[in-house]
């Protein structure tokens, strides 16, 4: 139904623009400044909105993120996201693997382990990462809520070590090459 309680139909052209097939997606590598850390390598495939990307050239396979964004990530064992946090909540569903899903910085660093299909909701402004604890590539899928790309924290020490991986954010949050 739509918003005002009608029933749409639609035609499969018109839901074509509205599937993500994904052997037709294509990972980025650099979405964010963070995957050109070491750990912090993995592929983003955005798949519903922009998400929280930093990349200005990101193109989801689905444009249309009314209220949230999904992408799958992709990660080696010891690889996936450093700290960080937004005002929106974010949830994380492993589809293969086993993930560190940690929150808080220093002595309050909480963790747990999850596998496929559990899932855990990370409230907004809490700084959060996760890593593949696995022994083989896995996939997890991130969705985030809201419509609009989301701006993205971190801690000092990742926005440094980005830096000294070659990457930093200009004045409108995008990547640029830290020698700029």
């Amino acid at each position: 139904m739509s918003d005002n309680g009608d029933i749409v139909e639609m035609t499969l052209d018109e839901m074509r623009d509205r599937i993500a097939v994904f052997e037709d997606q294509t990972a980025s590598q650099q979405l964010l400044i963070t995957q050109s850390i070491p750990g912090f390598q993995r592929d983003i495939f955005s798949i519903i909105g922009r998400g929280v990307s930093e990349n200005a050239e990101t193109q989801p396979a689905i444009t249309d993120s009314s209220g949230f964004n999904i992408a799958y990530v992709g990660a080696e064992p010891g690889n996936g996201s450093a700290l960080h946090t937004h005002a929106e909540i974010e949830v994380f569903i492993p589809f293969s693997g086993q993930w560190s899903v940690f929150w808080n910085e220093g002595d309050a660093e909480q963790e747990v382990i999850i596998g496929p299909m559990d899932c855990i909701s990370v409230p907004p402004g809490v700084m959060r990462a996760f890593r593949n604890v696995g022994t083989e590539y896995g996939h997890l899928m991130a969705i985030i809520a809201g419509t609009e790309n989301a701006a993205v924290g971190r801690p000092q020490d990742v926005v440094d070590a980005a830096a000294a991986a070659g990457l930093k954010l200009d004045a409108d949050g995008k990547i640029v090459e830290a020698a700029e």
